[in-house]
Parts: C-alpha cells; structure tokens; sequence
C-alpha cells in the first residue's frame, strides 16, 4: 500500500497541485490517507486489499489503476456530486451491453457505492494494446469507425433518460455547461472572451435550428472520443476508456464533438500537435458517414460541423481560462490551438453545407 501512496504524491509533485477532484471526493488528501481510504474500499466492495498502485490520474474524476492482494487488476473510478448513482449505474448498462457484443469495454465489477464525499466506481483494467496517432490517415479512419460501431452497437438500448443527466449539461438559457475540470473558470475569464462566446452562440443556433431540437437521431454515443481513451493492438480498436462521458445525444452533434478533438492525447510525453486540422475534422466526419449505413443528409452534415465549431469554441474557453488564470496558460494564440482554429475556420464550417470545406 506504501507504494500506492508513493505513486499519489510523485502525482502531484509532477503536477505541481492536488486537483481539484481530489478534494472534492477525499476527507483526506495526504497520500498515505488517499492510499487507505482506497485499500480499505476494495477490501470492503471488491473482496481483497490493495497490494499496489499502477496508475493515478485526476480530471473530472480522480482515476486510481490498482492491483489486489488476489492477484486481479481493477480501476477505481471516483466521481465527485456532480455524478448521480441513475447516471452512473445507466452507463454500466452501456458497458455490459457492448462487452456482450465483444466490443472492448471494461467490465464493470460493483454498482456505484458511496465513497468519501462521493462515488465510486470500479471495473476491470483493461490495457490491451497501445495508444496509436489519429493524424495518420489509417487511425484517424478507424477511430471514426469504432465510433460509428460503439454508436451503431447501442441502438437497440434506445435513449435511457437517465444518460442525459451528464456533466455537459448546459442550463436553461445558458451558453456553456459548467466546465469539466474544476480549474476552470469561465465566469471570472469573461474578459476578452466575447469573440469566443459570439461563435459558440452562432454554432449552436445552427447546430439546434429555430427550434432548439435540430435535425438527427437522437443515440447513445460517447462525447469524449479521442485517441487518449482508446487503444489499439493488431490493427484493432482494443480498450475504450472514460465511461462517465457516454451520453445520450443527437448523432451528427457527436459526430461533431468527435472530429473536434480526436487527435487530442494529453498522456503522451513529449511535443505532439494536439488539435485536428480543419482538413483532418472534415476527414472524420466523413469517414464516420462511411461505416453507417448511409451518410447523412446535407442537413445532418451541417449540423455536425456546428458541432465542431461549437465544441472548439468550448476547448478555445477553457484555453482562454487558462491564459488568465494558470502560469503555463499562452496568453498569445497558438497555431496548434482550439483559439486558432476558431478564428480560421469557424465561419466557413457554418456556413459550408456541401462535402468539402
């Protein structure tokens, strides 16, 4: 268990903070208290205490890779009050259908249980494979394949209201949901924001049409669809992970969120060009119309580019956020960024109905 502590505080040496999901979900956050409180949880939900850490990672929920005392490998999900028990359990229902269909979701191995000051979810590891670049062609297009089976593969479960309850949810009357990473901070970054919140406010009245319900069907999906949370092995999709992000949405507006961000892999060492170019995104969408079985009507193919241009507007915020309020946020725009992008090519993607940009 000592190791599992050494492994939270080498963490957050590297980070230079303790997120803020951290304290959200522990009543304590020494590492030492950190690595009990979770031994102490699998001895009592799983059946068998923590031998050791094998990864820790903290965003919208604090991630714990562990292996037990009796030999089994299991991720623990922990999900501050954000995260209901309905919409938690409704994802595992999405899990265990697509484990049944052979398609590489974990096994979820407990129902949703009380965990400090939140939830906890746990399931089996797995890490099969490797993490692969979507800005080669042949990975870009099996990346948007899976999706349109994960898609295709959920049908028959319908549309569980339960998966609308997601933490994307934008209030009535709202432009943005409140972000997913506690670091951010839209109400205090307003400034100098406008020109980004004027193109979220445009796409999104494309996006949903006069009416507010737009055009698509309505499908469950996952709305964080990128390289970081998939592996591959032998030329084939072999892990898909961040559960809590299946959601229930229209499907060109996945489709959308997808190509905005497919080629994002945060965990990779070293320089990599995180943002898709405006002609990879186009590229995703249409290889996704590929594998359905027909493509989707020049209606739908708008609908999924205001996705896109509303999505990055999102990502373009939360960089804004960070330039105003994080020490390693670039105040200037960089061309590797959801900013840049915007200012390129948001209006020609609302404005182009047709196959090409």
């Amino acid at each position: 268990m000592s190791d599992t502590a050494d492994l939270i505080a080498q963490s957050f040496a590297c980070w230079g903070e303790v997120p803020r999901i951290v304290h959200d979900v522990f009543e304590d956050i020494a590492p030492t208290a950190m690595a009990a409180a979770l031994d102490e949880f699998c001895k009592r939900v799983l059946g068998a205490g923590l031998e050791r850490g094998e990864f820790f990672d903290a965003s919208v929920g604090s991630v714990h890779g562990l292996r037990l005392r009796d030999g089994r490998r299991v991720v623990v999900k922990l999900h501050g009050n954000r995260a209901s028990a309905a919409f938690l359990v409704a994802v595992q229902a999405v899990q265990r259908h697509l484990c049944e269909k052979r398609f590489p979701a974990p096994e979820p191995l407990v129902a949703p249980t009380p965990f400090g000051r939140g939830l906890a979810t746990a399931e089996a590891l797995l890490d099969h494979g490797e993490y692969a670049d979507a800005h080669e062609p042949p990975i870009r297009r099996a990346v948007a394949q899976e999706l349109a089976r994960f898609i295709a593969h959920c049908r028959p479960l319908g549309t569980p209201h339960d998966l609308d309850d997601h933490l994307m949810t934008v209030a009535d009357g709202g432009l943005w949901p409140t972000p997913h990473d506690g670091r951010f901070d839209f109400e205090a970054t307003k400034a100098g924001a406008d020109w980004i919140d004027a193109f979220a406010l445009r796409a999104r009245r494309v996006r949903d049409g006069g009416d507010g319900v737009g055009v698509g069907d309505r499908v469950i999906g996952h709305s964080d669809w990128r390289v970081q949370h998939l592996r591959f092995g032998h030329g084939r999709l072999s892990a898909v992970y961040d559960w809590d992000s299946v959601i229930v949405e229209r499907e060109p507006v996945l489709v959308g969120m997808a190509a905005h961000g497919f080629t994002a892999n945060y965990a990779t060492d070293g320089p990599r060009r995180q943002r898709p170019t405006l002609e990879e995104s186009v590229a995703f969408i249409a290889e996704y119309e590929t594998a359905r079985p027909a493509p989707f009507s020049k209606e739908e193919r708008l609908v999924a580019r205001a996705s896109l241009v509303y999505a990055m507007a999102y990502t373009a915020r939360c960089e804004h956020s960070d330039a105003l309020l994080m020490p390693w946020g670039e105040p200037q725009t960089p061309p590797d960024s959801a900013r840049a992008f915007l200012i390129a090519h948001a209006t020609g993607l609302l404005t182009t109905v047709g196959g090409s940009a």
